[in-house]
């Protein structure tokens, strides 16, 4: 059970590590605006750490689990944790996905506020997804998303490179203007509305990892209320990392 906090909740914690779910909308480390609140901040605050670095780092708008190093002569062994650990994802796509399965490739260059695809000078992105349910009266699909790397909006940009973008997605989502000239956008929604959001929904839920050797932990943190529509049928327990190959 995760531990309660008043800003957050943690659901691993040792000497060294932690990892704590960062609520949607509010940024992961400090932005250009110092005035602005962030999370890792608001953490070793409330905590009373003299030292927190954030390991890996979650989009604005996505919510779920967070790794943090509390002692700094444990970085190099927090960044193998990283490397080698299973990071799975629970998302929402506009439309509804045909494969039960299938792996995403292609390379991404950072640009403005967005990533493209690029065929050289790019860096390798690789997405596991697997389909756990399917609405077609309510044109949405509910994936499971295993990191293969870890490129920024790697999955965000899958998803809407395939046709299904995320919902609440407004860099790479469908609007109402693209889909009213564009046929083919059309087609993927089945020509019906398609679900909204108030950000983009996609959260961090899943990480295996080993701290000990031989000690396999697995962590799993429960989508927030907005997801709860989106997933009747559906159950969010441990069994969820069986869904892929923990190698």
């Amino acid at each position: 059970m995760p531990k309660e906090h008043s800003n957050f909740r943690i659901f691993y914690q040792s000497d060294s590590f932690l990892f704590a779910e960062k609520p949607a909308g509010i940024p992961v480390h400090a932005t250009k605006d110092s005035k602005r609140e962030n999370f890792s901040d608001l953490l070793q605050k409330e905590l009373g750490l003299p030292f927190l670095r954030t390991v890996n780092r979650l989009d604005l708008d996505t919510s779920g689990l967070v790794f943090f190093c509390k002692d700094p002569e444990k970085n190099k062994e927090a960044d193998k944790i990283l490397k080698t650990s299973v990071k799975i994802y629970l998302c929402i796509a506009t439309g509804i996905v045909p494969e039960d399965r299938f792996t995403e490739t292609c390379y991404l260059k950072d640009g403005n506020k967005r990533v493209k695809k690029v065929f050289s000078g790019g860096d390798k992105a690789v997405t596991e997804f697997v389909v756990l349910k399917r609405n077609s009266k309510e044109n949405y699909s509910v994936l499971l998303a295993k990191l293969q790397t870890g490129r920024r909006h790697q999955i965000r940009f899958h998803l809407s490179e395939k046709g299904f973008p995320i919902v609440g997605d407004h860099v790479y989502g469908f609007s109402d203007k693209s889909l009213l000239g564009d046929q083919k956008q059309k087609s993927k929604t089945n020509g019906n509305p398609f679900p909204r959001a108030k950000r983009s929904l996609l959260h961090a839920t899943g990480v295996s990892f080993f701290e000990k050797e031989g000690i396999e932990e697995k962590i799993l943190c429960p989508p927030p209320q907005d997801f709860q529509k989106f997933l009747e049928g559906i159950s969010i327990d441990p069994s969820l990392f069986s869904e892929f190959s923990l190698k």
